[in-house]
């Protein structure tokens, strides 16, 4: 039994209801899922400005390490030179300056891996290597 010409038009008004009721429906958890796609786009943003971060600041550890180094092998030098020139350890060390601790044989750690006491070792104002400005021994 098919439709009558004005039976059609009501089936054809009905069905485009139900479709409208349901394009409504279904437009209310399609915007549920957009706002999935925005929040992990958001949150992928800032994992690529973490990654840019991350690349600059190991690049400046690394710089910072290097710098370091030669600053221990300043002190270094500075040592032997003090105890090639008469200083004793035992002397140095009544003013202060302790004998440079020896390096350890590892190096090349991935910078990722590296830990942050290695990467900035506390700094001790009596071991610089330096000598006291003008102060004297005689005080």
């Amino acid at each position: 039994m098919s439709p009558t010409p004005t039976n059609k038009k009501a089936v054809d008004t009905a069905r485009k209801s139900a479709e409208a009721l349901a394009h409504k429906a279904l437009q209310a958890r399609v915007s549920l899922v957009g706002a999935i796609g925005e929040a992990q786009a958001s949150a992928q943003e800032i994992l690529d400005q973490r990654e840019v971060l991350l690349a600059k600041h190991a690049q400046e550890l690394e710089s910072l390490d290097a710098e370091h180094a030669r600053a221990e092998d300043t002190i270094k030098t500075a040592y032997d030179t003090a105890i090639s020139g008469g200083w004793t350890a035992r002397e140095l060390t009544d003013m202060g300056y302790s004998a440079p601790k020896k390096k350890k044989a590892r190096r090349q750690k991935p910078a990722a891996a590296e830990t942050t006491p290695q990467a900035a070792p506390p700094a001790s104002p009596n071991h610089t290597g330096e000598q006291p400005s003008s102060t004297g021994t005689n005080d």
